[in-house]
């Protein structure tokens, strides 16, 4: 079986030329050698050579240049100069600006020969390797990349799709339910106050996941204006506390009087507290829920918690929480249920305020969710 020609040698003197062809019989690749430039330039352009080996002085072409030549036309091939020791200069120099990759003195040493030509064809191999590991991860990008856009329009398109007949049959149970076609009994009202409950359910799956997509996109209006924190959360609170009254909880709130005004939508976070604030109420059994904020001016940004004494999070499970479609245990418990975007699309409208949200938890004491925004503007631009 014929050897893969791997190395090409390239020297004025056909007695140094016999002696290398001696040297590497015993190798496992196969080695070709030539006087001629020419002839290397045509043996490169023919075969699949790894490493290129140069004499320095030879009357037809200098090493040096003629490697530097193969640099530009064979980029990848490993270079290695031959070079008495009058010319260490100039393969010192070689090596710096990248010609060469190794030299090698004349008269050299079998074993140091040998060993030079091993490491230069492994060296080769692990480049090649990376570099077609490289443009496969590059590929296999692109195409999770062109799935993810089409996943994502085909989303927003079913989502579009999806929310006509929804209003239409949410407005029909509706109506059905205020009685406005006629009486129903008390049987056929709780069925229907079933169905409401999850076309309700639905509609709100429908709108996250379009917020989600839109967020994602880059294409969710943002109006960030000079705002008040504070009195959002004033504004929220008030609309749920007749909910957690109901429940038999409280929420109070702590305000910290030297938060300063900053740059946020106010739409877009009253959809923040209120996700945070009815998730808090949804999953505590008993006392309620505190919304405190803190000046952290020293650290450029101001604090938001929301503070809870409900049963608490595993922390197994914490990592868990701001993942797209993630039900945490004691949310499967609840009989309300939830989309498991709520979350996920907070943590992108915090984000795109160039803010942070996170959670603390000690199951059995209760959870708090915080979130940061800056004082300095450094939100995401979108």
């Amino acid at each position: 079986m014929s050897k893969e020609i791997k190395v090409l040698f390239l020297d004025d003197e056909e007695s140094i030329l016999d002696g290398l062809q001696r040297l590497f019989i015993k190798e496992p690749y196969g080695i070709l050698t030539t006087s001629s430039a020419d002839k290397a330039r045509e043996i490169l352009t023919q075969e699949k050579i790894k490493v290129m080996v140069s004499d320095q002085r030879m009357p037809e072409i200098q090493g040096v240049k003629f490697l530097r030549e193969i640099k530009d036309k064979h980029p990848d091939i490993i270079r290695i100069l031959f070079t008495g020791y009058t010319d260490f200069s100039s393969a010192e120099e070689a090596i710096n600006i990248g010609e060469v990759y190794r030299f090698i003195s004349k008269p050299w040493k079998t074993t140091e020969l040998l060993s030079t030509v091993r490491q230069s064809i492994e060296h080769y191999d692990l480049v090649t390797q990376a570099k077609a590991h490289e443009q496969e991860l590059e590929m296999a990008n692109k195409r999770l990349k062109a799935m993810y856009e089409m996943q994502k329009e085909f989303t927003s398109t079913v989502s579009h799709e999806l929310r006509t007949p929804l209003a239409s049959i949410k407005m029909a149970v509706d109506l059905i339910i205020q009685e406005t076609a006629g009486q129903i009994n008390s049987e056929q009202k709780d069925i229907l106050g079933r169905a409401k409950q999850e076309t309700d359910r639905l509609k709100r799956l429908i709108d996250d996941i379009l917020d989600l997509t839109k967020i994602e996109a880059g294409k969710l209006q943002m109006n960030f204006m000079m705002n008040d924190i504070n009195q959002v959360i004033t504004q929220v609170t008030e609309a749920q506390k007749d909910v957690a009254k109901s429940r038999g909880l409280y929420i109070k709130t702590e305000f910290d009087s030297k938060i300063p005004q900053v740059v946020f939508d106010s739409d877009r976070m009253v959809q923040v507290l209120n996700n945070l604030l009815s998730n808090a109420v949804k999953f505590t059994k008993q006392g309620g829920i505190t919304v405190k904020t803190q000046e952290k001016s020293s650290e450029n940004h101001i604090l938001v918690s929301i503070i809870d004494t409900g049963k608490g999070i595993a922390e197994g499970d914490l990592a868990k929480l701001f993942q797209k479609f993630q039900q945490i245990e004691s949310a499967q418990e609840n009989e309300e249920g939830g989309t498991g975007l709520g979350l996920a699309i907070c943590k992108e409208i915090i984000a795109r305020h160039g803010g942070k949200i996170w959670a603390e938890s000690k199951p059995g004491v209760g959870t708090a969710f915080n979130f940061i925004l800056p004082i300095q503007e450094r939100r995401i631009v979108s």
